[in-house]
């Protein structure tokens, strides 16, 4: 069945998200976040965009860009496929990392504009890792706040709003989401016991491993050894799933085995 076409925004604005494979976790510690962030600089250059805002999630990736529509599809090929083969070499993997098709929506009007660029830095507030925007190192919320960042043109965005200071102010303000039908189904809010960040640690400390890559060469006996241990010190299902890189249908089938 042939897919449908991508629907043009006629401002060339975009908020593109890229999901990897299976909710696989991109991003292990800081060298990731850096080299993904130099690589998006890199393409920025070469085809010329405009990046608004960004924000890394542990597994997909949210940017608010300016593009021609003749360059959308290779500039994230570009970009997906040269963070990939980094990836994969330093992991000592094959394959995909990220979704074959990237999701994409078009911006029309400030409004909407606005309300993305909220939506994308609060990603890591709904997603309980951390309790104000401004905390997240991965994300661009902080170059409005007057850090120094080559990659996101922040004047384009205080002209929309009027200034930095009426742009600081919306930043402040409780945002919900949830009431935004932009969003209905784009990203939901997760109750962790853990923060993503945390998960890792604990299943580095248990494993002993180096790398979550390296799940895939255990044992089956080990690896369900894992999971029912992470699960017991109080990771989520999801959680599990996505760290040992399996569904969480299993993850459930394995805690139950053990009762």
């Amino acid at each position: 069945m042939p897919r449908t076409p991508r629907i043009l925004s006629s401002t060339g604005i975009y908020h593109i998200i890229l999901r990897s494979i299976n909710q696989h976790i991109i991003f292990e510690e800081d060298s990731d976040y850096q080299k993904f962030l130099f690589i998006l600089s890199d393409c920025k250059k070469k085809y010329d965009v405009d990046i608004y805002a960004y924000c890394l999630m542990d597994n997909h990736v949210h940017l608010l860009i300016c593009l021609p529509d003749d360059k959308l599809a290779i500039f994230f090929q570009s970009l997906g496929a040269r963070f990939v083969r980094w990836y994969n070499r330093k992991y000592c993997r094959s394959g995909h990392l990220f979704q074959d098709r990237f999701y994409s929506s078009t911006i029309e009007s400030e409004k909407t504009f606005l309300a993305t660029l909220i939506y994308i830095h609060n990603n890591p507030v709904k997603a309980n890792m951390c309790r104000y925007a401004s905390e997240y190192r991965w994300s661009s919320i902080n170059a409005f706040y007057g850090e120094n960042n080559i990659l996101v043109n922040v004047s384009f965005v205080y002209n929309i709003v009027g200034s930095k200071n009426s742009l600081l102010q919306l930043f402040s303000k409780d945002y919900d989401s949830s009431q935004n039908p932009l969003f209905k189904n784009d990203h939901r809010k997760v109750n962790h016991f853990f923060t993503d960040e945390k998960a890792l640690d604990v299943f580095y400390s248990i494993t002993n491993l180096s790398s979550i890559s390296e799940v895939s060469g255990l044992k089956k006996v080990k690896r369900n050894e894992y999971v029912r241990t992470l699960r017991e010190k109080g990771l989520t299902i999801k959680q599990v799933a996505r760290i040992m890189d399996i569904s969480p249908t299993t993850v459930k089938r394995l805690c139950k085995m053990d009762h």
